[in-house]
């Protein structure tokens, strides 16, 4: 091997390393664009917030709450779960209007389940996925 070509040798094999490299941090760029982006179930999650603090839901009155992380075809998504006592003199139907409203205003469905009981729950959704389901009760003896 003569001397040119071994320098044409390292050229290739540098210009390879340096595509790589290059490659690399595209796809890091690419993820941290990603990672930075808030999604629709974040924020939905922080506009029935408002919606449940405006109503004056207190703390106390969240019986349970939690999140299942979701994947569909290399999508994520988190699906919220909220289940709210309610108090005797509150009517279930006056967060009906803000959640319609808000479900409007993010392109979303909105359903309204008649669970037995008196429960009700409410599912914000789009075609391929569930972002909320938040399920009001009335206990007994309220």
């Amino acid at each position: 091997m003569s001397g040119k070509s071994k320098k044409e040798s390292i050229w290739v094999k540098i210009y390879l390393i340096f595509l790589f490299v290059c490659g690399i941090a595209v796809w890091f760029a690419i993820q941290s664009i990603n990672n930075n982006k808030i999604s629709t179930d974040v924020i939905l999650d922080r506009q029935i917030f408002d919606i449940l603090i405006h109503k004056r839901i207190k703390q106390e009155d969240i019986l349970k709450q939690y999140m299942r992380e979701r994947t569909t075809s290399g999508t994520r998504w988190n699906e919220f779960y909220k289940t709210i006592n309610i108090k005797k003199k509150v009517k279930i139907k006056e967060f009906e209007k803000s959640f319609r409203s808000l479900a409007r205003s993010m392109k979303l469905g909105l359903s309204r389940i008649d669970n037995s009981g008196a429960s009700v729950t409410y599912k914000f959704y789009s075609p391929s996925r569930t972002y909320s389901n938040i399920t009001f009760v009335k206990k007994k003896g309220q």
